[in-house]
């Protein structure tokens, strides 16, 4: 009496199938994982770039204001209110574009500054805008203005007006923003848990 029987691959095909769709799935999932890490990393770079210009330009007002005191000098009229801020430091960054005349922010490369003689504010068009939240609409950048810091230097209250040759002139952003650590598309893989969700 016969037997059929089948061949020894055949019998564990279906397993074989199986474990390649959970291997190939797997991989698919650390592959988004990685590349998510990569571009979170160029991000990170961009975020500290800008707080770097930032951060320079302020020291660069702080700088004019303290000479300023030492020597007597009156404001310098380019760091009024209105005025280039990029003119406070000696070398502007190299991705600086210069003056524009209200330019079309989508028209701008990412990753780029320029100041708006048209409204006066200092731009960053940032570049990863799907990390990037403000409430302006549009291309996504950040805005800048330069003001006079107001505070009273002999702390005798509010109500004591400062005189306008010991006020400093400061960098304020002109609307709040701020970075994400993951851009939106990937919001339903941090609700499945396949992305961590602490900022």
């Amino acid at each position: 009496m016969r037997y059929l029987t089948r061949p020894a691959g055949h019998a564990c095909r279906g397993g074989t199938v199986l474990e390649t769709l959970l291997v190939l799935g797997l991989v698919a999932v650390l592959v988004l994982v990685a590349l998510d890490h990569m571009v979170a990393v160029r991000v990170a770079a961009e975020r500290v770039a800008m707080a770097g210009v930032v951060q320079a330009l302020r020291a660069a007002a702080l700088e004019q204001g303290l000479h300023r005191r030492v020597s007597g000098d009156s404001i310098d009229t380019a760091a009024l209110p209105g005025g280039n801020p990029m003119r406070w430091l000696a070398r502007p960054p190299l991705n600086y574009l210069g003056e524009l005349a209200g330019p079309d922010p989508a028209t701008v490369p990412g990753g780029q500054w320029y100041f708006d003689s048209v409204s006066h504010l200092l731009v960053y068009r940032v570049d990863y805008a799907a990390y990037f939240d403000s409430p302006l609409p549009g291309a996504a950048r950040a805005r800048f203005k330069a003001g006079r810091d107001s505070a009273d230097t002999e702390r005798n209250g509010p109500e004591e007006a400062v005189p306008e040759e010991v006020q400093d002139v400061t960098l304020k952003a002109a609307e709040p923003y701020t970075w994400r650590r993951h851009p939106v598309s990937l919001s339903a893989l941090r609700i499945w848990g396949v992305l961590d969700a602490s900022p």
